[in-house]
């Protein structure tokens, strides 16, 4: 059976740690010219995935977007609000995974842990393995993630990740059949170093055009740069080094 959800499974904090991030056959970080491609690129891994390969874990960037959930797609003025963001700079792309719109932009990292599920698998246990990589991930910086929903922020759901009020990831999940197996891809949302200001002002005004009731404040939004002592990393140096680690799990 085919399932899909945003980051809406049930969690608690230092849920992840129940579930260990599995060994990948291969890491790839890209950087695409939009993100539509990247999230073809996502929906080619699972398609291409066969029922006995190893996990894949895939890292992109993209110039800045927004990137809505299908439900979305759906708002009475979903067209118009698309055409004015996109004459705004922010062009819209609807993802498959669940979830409510979330930007991206060259300061964010899009993860995407594509995996071969049995029948003991589960919604609540991917996310808590690809939770678990980015806990550690953080970890590694110093960065202490803590999971549980931040219901101001953009996409909220059990399943983000930030300090204190603040979020800086979020999930979102998608499934597809495969024969006796399901293939599962859970993907993130890392806002490493972003203007969160900005991120929940284009969210705000995308659901205000299209019609939505949604709305977010940038109070409970913050980048992973946020989170470290001031003058940690010079400008640029830590997405550099959180995608050199990423490749280092291969």
């Amino acid at each position: 059976m085919a399932a899909e959800g945003g980051s809406d499974a049930a969690a608690s904090p230092g849920a992840a740690r129940e579930t260990a991030a599995p060994p990948v056959s291969g890491i790839d970080v890209q950087v695409f010219a939009n993100a539509g491609l990247g999230l073809a690129g996502q929906e080619r891994l699972g398609a291409e995935l066969t029922a006995d390969a190893a996990p894949i874990l895939m890292a992109w960037q993209a110039p800045r977007a927004l990137i809505a959930g299908r439900v979305d797609a759906h708002l009475p003025r979903f067209a118009r609000a698309q055409e004015e963001l996109t004459d705004a700079g922010w062009p819209v792309f609807v993802r498959r995974s669940g979830g409510s719109a979330c930007p991206i932009s060259p300061g964010t990292l899009q993860i995407a842990l594509v995996r071969v599920i049995d029948a003991s698998g589960g919604i609540d246990s991917e996310y808590r393995v690809l939770a678990g990589l980015l806990e550690g991930l953080l970890a590694s910086l110093g960065v202490a993630a803590e999971i549980g929903e931040r219901a101001d922020a953009f996409c909220p759901g059990r399943y983000d990740m930030g300090v204190g009020p603040r979020k800086f990831a979020g999930l979102s999940q998608h499934w597809r059949p495969r024969g006796p197996v399901r293939i599962a891809t859970t993907a993130a949302t890392l806002i490493v170093e972003e203007d969160s200001e900005e991120m929940s002002r284009i969210v705000n005004l995308f659901y205000e055009r299209a019609g939505g009731a949604r709305r977010c404040s940038p109070a409970a939004v913050m980048d992973v740069r946020g989170a470290l002592p001031p003058g940690t990393f010079p400008d640029g140096a830590l997405m550099a080094t959180l995608r050199a680690r990423l490749l280092g799990m291969g």
